[in-house]
């Protein structure tokens, strides 16, 4: 047993746990003024924040797979621990470092009131002052900023962090993701939800093939429309496959990149809207006739691609997410 405790306090010294001994160790330390103690409190507090993160993350995953199990969780949740461990270890995600500053203009505040009362006991003694004692409590709006900054700084990690990855882990997933925009963009069309979300699956393989931007990050680009030379904003270049008399060429071609998903559906009941072609689609009654329509149109190329499309928003009707991304690819011009 001491052996095993000596090991705990040298590994305690050197690393953050999850532990209800650590935290009333560095409770203990933080008492006593110890900086060190308000740095290992910060990055405990950012470790177990990653952890809910994680875990957070996981609990939107289906579950049910071949090796889903018990143990697979348990093994699980202990590797997730881990990376949060090093995380905060590291360079973090900033949350340590703003709660330090935090912590160090509170510590500063209750040095200058125990001070001012040792004054009143004693008034013939002049009290040596700390000098953050001029700084005194932080006030609910340097709290308040404090919470603004950190909730910014998360915002625009996490904003950049799917501009740079997304990429829906499931059709499901993706349908689950896009229904917000496209309920809001059906309505405006006169067509149902899941026949702009098959559209937008078939497309981009249910967001698997989504055109990258020139720096890395995801198009948002949900309904292949092309960058004309009326088109003002953002670009991505890629390969595309067109049907030209019949034959399938492989060309490059610039097409319209977004800042979101939002945008992407916006974007698209305007270019519909905005283009005389498609005045048929919307006049449609359902979303057969309208899909037939956009495909008369010259929506594209692909001389299947009103079929495709719904055949798709079939399998999205019946809600069988494990067949939804059977066999389904588009090709064909937007312009």
């Amino acid at each position: 047993m001491a052996i095993q405790a000596l090991a705990s306090q040298q590994a305690s010294a050197q690393q953050i746990y999850h532990s209800f001994s650590g935290f009333e160790q560095m409770r203990a330390q933080a008492r006593d003024g110890d900086s060190e103690a308000l740095s290992g409190a910060a990055k405990q507090f950012e470790s177990v924040f990653v952890q809910m993160m994680l875990k957070a993350m996981r609990d939107t995953v289906p579950e049910g797979g071949l090796f889903e199990s018990e143990q697979s969780d348990f093994y699980e949740g202990m590797f997730d621990q881990q990376i949060s461990l090093n995380i905060a270890n590291g360079k973090g995600i900033g949350l340590a470092e703003v709660i330090e500053r935090q912590l160090k203009g509170m510590q500063a505040g209750a040095t200058a009131d125990s001070e001012s009362e040792e004054g009143a006991r004693s008034p013939l003694q002049m009290p040596v002052r700390s000098p953050f004692a001029a700084l005194g409590r932080p006030s609910a709006i340097d709290q308040s900023r404090v919470k603004a900054e950190f909730v910014q700084q998360g915002a625009e990690q996490a904003r950049s962090q799917v501009s740079a990855n997304w990429s829906p882990a499931s059709p499901q997933a993706f349908a689950d993701e896009l229904r917000p925009y496209a309920q809001r963009a059906a309505a405006k069309l006169g067509v149902s939800e899941n026949l702009l979300i098959a559209q937008a699956a078939l497309e981009t393989g249910w967001g698997q093939k989504v055109m990258p931007r020139n720096d890395g990050g995801s198009s948002f680009n949900l309904f292949g429309i092309k960058a004309n030379a009326s088109w003002q904003g953002d670009k991505a270049s890629t390969a595309t496959l067109e049907y030209r008399d019949g034959i399938a060429r492989r060309e490059r071609a610039e097409f319209r990149a977004y800042a979101s998903l939002e945008q992407s559906f916006d974007d698209y009941v305007t270019f519909l809207r905005e283009q005389p072609r498609y005045s048929d689609a919307l006049k449609a009654v359902d979303d057969q006739g309208f899909a037939e329509a956009l495909q008369r149109s010259g929506y594209a190329t692909d001389p299947a691609y009103a079929e495709k499309i719904l055949a798709v928003k079939q399998r999205l009707d019946r809600v069988e997410p494990t067949t939804l991304a059977k066999g389904l690819t588009v090709n064909g011009e937007r312009s």
